[in-house]
């Protein structure tokens, strides 16, 4: 199956609800005020309730529970409502997926933005674009779960007898998740930077033209996949320098203790939200 035609079937994902995209206009507004914020939020019933819920968990509540929208938006402040509504507007418009575990898939997504805003934090990259390219990185596998739903099974024997997931889909349906997934945030209006990262993610770096987002996202999903199996700060380093993305993003050594800090709290963040 060609690519134009699977993008054809577009129109058959579900749509990121009007009020949440005017959620994320606002937090990416420098200037908004959190009343007028916490009064939109208040229109959509489960963003309110996720936002609740965060800003009684563990993290933020210091054993005080609140109780209306606007008190949990003060407590929680610009940065992290950013994170919550644009996790909100993915969960959101995919809410039902047949042919993966779809609470797994949000946990390892959550994951990779955690980690990659913790390298942008450790580098010149924007840790808040960090994030969202982490979000977004996959979008295109739930396009390809949930409108080739029947090719999924052929991706994923491949996979298991050895072949990378970008080589597995590129055999099976003539494209890749990155190209369909940098389509799909382009027809939702995301910025053209998130997009190139989106397309470029498997090759940081195309015909001269880098990606630092795309190198974050990529790095990101690397360490998700290695860190654990890694004892040590010895090993964690020397595992870091062989990775061409730390050089080429100029990542500072304090990565690792920002690493270890932040592990497995893009897990608990999809619990909340998912």
């Amino acid at each position: 199956m060609e690519q134009n035609e699977i993008l054809s079937h577009a129109h058959e994902l579900p749509k990121i609800p009007k009020v949440i995209r005017e959620m994320m206009e606002l937090v990416n507004d420098p200037e908004v005020e959190l009343q007028d914020l916490s009064k939109t939020i208040s229109l959509e019933q489960v963003v309110s309730g996720r936002v609740l819920r965060l800003a009684n968990s563990a993290h933020f509540s210091r054993g005080k529970s609140v109780s209306s929208v606007n008190q949990a938006v003060v407590r929680l402040g610009l940065e992290p409502l950013k994170t919550l509504i644009i996790a909100s507007s993915l969960v959101s418009a995919f809410p039902y997926v047949e042919v993966i575990d779809l609470e797994n898939f949000w946990q390892e997504t959550f994951e990779v933005a955690v980690l990659s805003k913790a390298i942008g934090e450790s580098c010149s990259v924007n840790p808040n674009d960090a994030f969202t390219a982490g979000m977004l990185h996959n979008i295109g596998d739930l396009m390809i779960y949930t409108v080739m739903a029947d090719k999924v099974p052929e991706i994923f024997e491949k996979m298991e007898a050895g072949s990378s997931k970008v080589n597995a889909q590129r055999s099976t349906i003539n494209t890749d998740s990155a190209v369909l997934g940098a389509k799909l945030a382009e027809s939702w209006s995301f910025s053209k930077e998130l997009v190139f990262a989106i397309s470029e993610q498997y090759e940081p770096k195309v015909d001269n033209i880098y990606s630092p987002l795309a190198a974050t996202v990529r790095l990101a999903n690397a360490i998700n996949r290695e860190w654990d199996k890694l004892e040590t700060r010895d090993a964690k380093k020397v595992w870091l320098s062989e990775q061409i993305e730390v050089d080429i993003l100029f990542v500072n050594e304090n990565v690792i203790e920002h690493i270890d800090e932040v592990r497995g709290s893009g897990v608990e963040m999809a619990r909340l939200v998912v």
